[in-house]
């Protein structure tokens, strides 16, 4: 960097150590593909709003003339280090791009190359010739990847149209549907995407991709189902820089994050995280696992599917068809002298059997169950017949969760828990957390519907000595369980964290309410 602020010196050249995004002009990008940007190591901007072509040293010169030219601008020169102009060509492309203009004329820079399976990790931001549909379907992605959506639905109607619609903070939003006549060749084109079988219309199929969008890599869980109108299918984009997350930016209390992390540090036993579908388990599990030393322990998973792939960590996908089941892979791995066992989702009784015993033997194992409260866990491992003593000797704790928007700091609007506006079941959330003001969404340029991300609301139940000889008793029931924990101040319940984002005004009364429905959040106050 020293070389090129002395470089710029001697020229007489402004010297930019960051680029911000107050240099990003929309037209100066689109006027230049990304590949030549990138190919010459230059960049359109405005510096203090004069148009300029920020580049990495003289040899940059060259292409000042040709970017004029094109731009229509006398360009000024400017040098910034070599990185610092890879990473900012990559940031304004990205953000420069917007589905609405493409539908109707698609930028060049953002189209993939011709018959280019995109399992092949194609770039977004570079590919440049394409046909209409294929570029139609890239700018879908490249908007859905820009608004951090989680799924992508390709759903079609009886009139042979196809309404696209976006998971956004898990609510979905209606986006501009494709031309007249795209339905069944966007369908095609992601089947070739995924690798699957594009003749075959009349059974569901699943199957992986891979974009990039400049140095953003993501993975596309894609799914077709053949429905009355024709395929229906969702594409689940997992955004790596979204979701594997550190345990600290989940949103747990102080008091839970404590109590897991503790967990974390065990040399076995088995520790659960539960909740409905799409309560964030997934990621839960990722983040623990992230705090591992993988370079010390043998790490391994089993999975259906495996969401991301982690450095250092052996990942096994179920496989049913050819008898790659859960239990049948876990009884495999318990031979590859594993340290610590992820299985994604106990499902039945020989599989939680085997993590039990597996617990039991030295391993630190992590699980996930679909149960309502961390206490009622106890109860399902118990029916799928996991006898109780088996149980209280190996269960180490267990984490419920469910994921709630948070409000937009820019426009929530404060009113009073008997404000009008709220309804019956959002008062009595306020008034059993003790509020007398919530905050609720209003809604800007800054947020969606008056909500910008998601948070974890938390249940954690720590199984400590007296837990254990409950258990062993044969005492399951949710609620002397939760009786015996809080007494000794190893249960931290979920109301009283939905209580505390209430008040703190992270989230809304209308959100608890989602996530949680009435009764539960209306022992908040005890």
């Amino acid at each position: 960097m020293d070389d090129i602020k002395k470089l710029a010196d001697e020229y007489g050249v402004t010297f930019i150590e960051e680029v911000d995004a107050a240099m990003l002009d929309k037209r100066l990008i689109s006027a230049i593909p990304v590949t030549w940007a990138r190919e010459q190591g230059v960049l359109p901007l405005r510096v203090e709003g004069v148009p300029s072509l920020l580049m990495s040293g003289s040899a940059g010169m060259t292409a000042l003339q040709h970017a004029s030219l094109v731009t229509g601008e006398d360009l000024q020169p400017a040098f910034a280090a070599r990185d610092v102009v890879a990473s900012a060509i990559d940031r304004f492309y990205y953000e420069g791009k917007s589905t609405a203009a493409a539908a109707s004329a698609p930028d060049e820079a953002a189209q993939p190359a011709a018959g280019l399976a995109l399992q092949t990790d194609t770039d977004l931001l570079v590919d440049q010739v394409a046909q209409p549909v294929t570029q139609f379907l890239n700018n879908v992605l490249l908007e859905a990847v820009r608004r951090d959506a989680s799924d992508v639905h390709l759903e079609p109607d009886l009139n042979g149209s196809l309404r696209i619609r976006f998971r956004l903070d898990g609510v979905l939003y209606e986006q501009p549907p494709p031309p007249p006549g795209f339905a069944l060749p966007m369908v095609s084109r992601i089947k070739v995407m995924a690798g699957m079988d594009i003749a075959e219309r009349r059974l569901p199929q699943d199957g992986m991709a891979q974009v990039r969008v400049g140095g953003k890599v993501v993975d596309i869980r894609i799914s077709t189902v053949p429905v009355s109108a024709g395929e229906r299918v969702v594409m689940r984009l997992l955004n790596r820089d979204r979701s594997l997350l550190p345990l600290v930016a989940l949103g747990m209390p102080e008091g839970v994050l404590a109590g897991f992390q503790s967990l974390l540090a065990l040399p076995n036993g088995m520790v659960i995280v539960s909740g409905p579908t799409g309560s964030g388990k997934t990621t839960t599990l990722y983040s623990a696992l992230g705090t591992l030393d993988s370079r010390r322990r043998n790490i391994m998973t089993i999975e259906d599917p495996i969401e991301y792939r982690l450095t250092n960590i052996g990942q096994i996908q179920v496989k049913p068809k050819i008898g790659l089941t859960f239990s049948n892979g876990l009884r495999h791995i318990l031979r590859q002298d594993p340290d610590v066992v992820l299985v994604g989702e106990t499902r039945d009784a020989e599989t939680a059997e085997i993590a039990v015993r597996s617990s039991l033997t030295g391993h630190l194992v992590f699980t996930t169950l679909h149960t309502n409260d961390a206490p009622s866990a106890v109860m399902r491992l118990v029916d799928m017949g996991i006898e109780p003593y088996l149980l209280a000797s190996c269960l180490r704790g267990v984490l419920a969760q469910r994921l709630v928007r948070m409000l937009c700091r820019e426009c929530a609007e404060t009113v009073s828990a008997d404000d009008k506006r709220l309804t019956a079941a959002e008062a009595a959330v306020a008034r059993a957390a003790g509020c007398e003001t919530v905050k609720r969404a209003k809604g800007c340029a800054h947020c969606l519907e008056g909500f910008t991300g998601r948070s974890g609301i938390f249940e954690f139940l720590e199984c400590d000595a007296n837990v254990a000889d409950a258990i062993h008793a044969g005492r399951l029931s949710s609620d002397e369980l939760r009786e015996i924990s809080m007494g000794n101040n190893k249960y931290y319940p979920m109301v009283r964290d939905a209580a505390a984002k209430l008040k703190a005004g992270v989230t809304s009364p209308s959100e608890i309410v989602s996530a949680m429905g009435v009764i539960g959040v209306g022992k908040a106050g005890g």
